[in-house]
């Protein structure tokens, strides 16, 4: 499911408009696999120069449709993932890829309201 825009976190619906670059991919994992992956973000935004290199990474690729709503922010190769709490209180990790494409990560339970 691919969707264009800036969604509204709190009613799935987009609520800004979409830049030629902005594209959202919404990615349906096991919750065992989400979870995972909420892990290692926090780990990796917790290393000493975590915020030094998201910081570079948004000076040299501009922000994303989340930015101010996303926390605990992480530069992993050449990806700034990041999480952010969806309205169930569920984290939603992110990966946001040099091009301005996103992809949003969620189990099947969550997956019609992951953004």
């Amino acid at each position: 499911m691919t969707t264009e825009g800036a969604p509204d976190e709190t009613t799935g619906t987009l609520s800004d408009t979409p830049t030629e670059h902005d594209e959202v991919e919404i990615v349906v994992l096991e919750a065992r696999a989400v979870d995972e992956m909420v892990g290692k973000i926090r780990a990796a935004a917790a290393a000493p120069s975590a915020a030094d290199a998201v910081a570079a990474w948004y000076a040299e690729h501009g922000e994303d449709a989340w930015h101010g709503k996303g926390h605990d922010h992480a530069v992993v190769g050449e990806t700034l993932m990041y999480l952010h709490d969806a309205p169930d209180g569920m984290l939603v990790p992110h990966a946001r890829y040099q091009d301005g494409t996103e992809k949003i990560y969620t189990d099947a339970a969550h997956a019609d309201r992951a953004y």
